[in-house]
Formats: C-alpha cells, structure tokens, sequence
C-alpha cells in the first residue's frame, strides 16, 4: 500500500515538472515572437530612396495584388555599378530586399516606398565575373509596417566587367 502511494506521488510529481516546463517553453515562445514581431515593425523607410518612374507603364492595374520587377541577366562594370531595387509604382505595399549571393547576404535594404528605389553598387562587393544572385523579397503592410508575405525569391545571373 504505501508502496502504491508513494508511486502515485511519483507520478504526480512528473506530471506536475511536465506542466511547468511546457509553460515555460510557450512563454519563451511567445515572448520570442513579441520581440521579433516589434524587430519587424521598428523597420525604417529608407531616406536614402530615389523615385522610379517605369517608362513602360502606361497600362491600369488592378487591385489587390504586388508587381515585382523582372530580373534578366544584367551587365555591370565600373561605370554603371549599380542594381536597382524597385518597388513599382503600382504596389500598395512596402517591399524590402535582401540580396544574396552563395547564400551570404550582400546587402539588404530598408522598406521602399512604392514608386521608389534604392540602388546598392554590387561591384564594390564582387569581383569580375559571372555571378548568380538572390533576391530574398518581402512585402509589407503600408500602415504598420506588419509582413504581409516573405520569402520570394527571384535569381538573375549578372556579369561584371572591371
């Protein structure tokens, strides 16, 4: 019997230092989400950003979805070092990049506007030769900064010249 008992309490025991770490872990958690979702929010729009006036867009667009910019390859040197991040005029979003390249990031910019651009000299990064990027884009939401979606990602081989 008191072996019984004593089992029980065991038991008891367990269940209760189960519970506790469990809670634990969903505090953590949720704390670990708090922080990141205001990491997100605290993103700057950039005061580095110029206009972007596509001269192609003459056509209407309609709601309720995101343009994003086509990426063929692109020739670079010296002279014109620059890749340009677009967020066309058309969105109704933020969008921010992050630019990789064999899976390190190179540069990430802060929110753009849309219809603005920020441009990011990829030669001062690079040396000569034929490279293949990544885009890594996320979009976000006009009023308070909160992501929408990420994780598009878009390739485009480039060839700088030195």
């Amino acid at each position: 019997m008191k072996e019984r008992k004593q089992t029980k309490q065991t038991i008891i025991i367990i269940l209760l230092v189960t519970l506790l770490l469990l809670t634990g872990v969903s505090i953590y958690l949720s704390i670990r989400a708090l922080i990141s979702s205001r990491e997100c929010c605290e993103m700057k729009v950039s005061d580095t950003q110029s206009d972007y006036v596509n001269p192609l867009d003459n056509k209407t667009q309609e709601d309720a979805y995101t343009e994003l910019m086509g990426f063929g390859r692109l020739e670079l040197d010296l002279n014109s070092p620059f890749i340009y991040l677009i967020n066309p005029p058309g969105n109704e979003v933020y969008l921010s990049f992050d630019v990789l390249y064999e899976g390190e990031s190179l540069y990430k910019s802060d929110l753009i506007e849309p219809g603005k651009m920020e441009d990011f000299d990829i030669c001062s990064v690079l040396d000569a030769g034929e490279h293949t990027l990544t885009y890594l884009i996320s979009s976000y939401d006009l009023q308070d900064k909160t992501v929408l979606w990420s994780g598009v990602q878009q390739d485009q081989d480039i060839l700088i010249r030195k």
